[in-house]
């Protein structure tokens, strides 16, 4: 895939949480050098394998091919230089079973699904969010 935008148009990229939904997110930031002006800024968001940990025992996000242990060195093999910034905190409260399911759904887990494993779940259940920002310059 290739943006229909000219060499170094532009001061900056980003990409938020969303390069993990990509076969070759190694494309997309080769893309998104090739397209950055001498100097300009890249900033991704990967989540982390072990998000969510207090729902481990009912549902684990599957590997992406840009999870947040991997996007510094994606990163890195693409831009040089990287910075990474790790955030590992509660976030979230899902106050009842029914947030807990509608949050596996956004998840992509299938809705019937969601809420048998959201019964397995005590509530209020506070989330602990895991990821990585990575920053490079071209």
């Amino acid at each position: 895939m290739r943006p229909p935008f000219r060499d170094g148009a532009f001061d900056a990229a980003v990409a938020v949480n969303m390069l993990h939904h990509l076969d070759d997110p190694s494309a997309a930031l080769r893309e998104a050098r090739r397209v950055l002006a001498p100097g300009g800024l890249l900033v991704v968001s990967a989540i982390a394998r072990d998000d969510s940990p207090e729902l481990a025992h009912v549902w684990r996000r599957a590997p992406t091919p840009f999870d947040a242990e991997d996007a510094p060195g994606l990163v890195g093999a693409v831009f040089g230089a990287v910075e990474a910034e790790r955030w590992d905190a509660p976030l979230i409260t899902l106050p009842d079973r029914a947030a807990v399911r509608d949050y596996l759904v956004a998840r992509r887990v299938p809705r019937a699904e969601a809420a048998d494993l959201a019964a397995r779940v005590g509530t209020p259940l506070r989330v602990t969010k895991r990821g990585a920002l990575a920053t490079a310059r071209r």
